[in-house]
């Protein structure tokens, strides 16, 4: 008698419980019209700039990634930003590459995941603060949960800094 109801009750909640199912990325952008997005809206012109100083090996594997992807050798690109953040995991510049990277693979989680990373260690403003958050949106867009447009138009907003008008 304990075993039927006990079966009954693994039937009832089964029958409860919905199926799991994938979210269907909710954009018709295609990986390359994403980063083209990102890399486009990050400049806006006349803006106070902050560039933490960076280590001479990592300019250089760095530099050298992005000619590996502009040759369109990814792999190549993608090891050597690996190097770059075995060197230190917390350059704000090569998180940001890396994160583009994963907008390529498709790797959306790990695309927010190390965009956010770069926005955390970086100035939070400028150009690499806007491509922080448009990697942020993008990867959550194809995720099914991108950023309201007046919460995304605010962070963007907040990340330049124009200097006062001189007379």
């Amino acid at each position: 008698m304990k075993q039927r109801l006990l079966f009954v009750l693994v039937l009832a909640l089964a029958a409860c419980s919905r199926p799991e199912t994938t979210p269907q990325p909710a954009h018709d952008l295609s990986p390359e019209q994403m980063l083209d997005k990102i890399r486009a809206q990050s400049e806006v012109g006349n803006e106070v700039v902050f560039n933490a100083l960076a280590d001479e090996a990592i300019l250089d594997l760095h530099a050298d990634a992005l000619a590996a992807e502009a040759a369109g050798n990814y792999p190549l690109a993608k090891k050597l930003l690996d190097d770059a953040l075995m060197m230190n995991p917390s350059d704000p510049q090569v998180l940001q590459s890396r994160a583009e990277m994963a907008i390529r693979d498709q790797a959306w989680v790990q695309a927010e995941q190390y965009a956010r990373r770069s926005f955390d260690s970086g100035a939070k403003l400028g150009s690499l603060c806007r491509r922080n958050w448009l990697t942020m949106h993008y990867a959550r867009m194809a995720q099914g949960r991108s950023l309201p447009p007046p919460q995304l138009a605010k962070n963007l907003n907040e990340c330049t800094l124009v200097p006062p008008a001189r007379l």
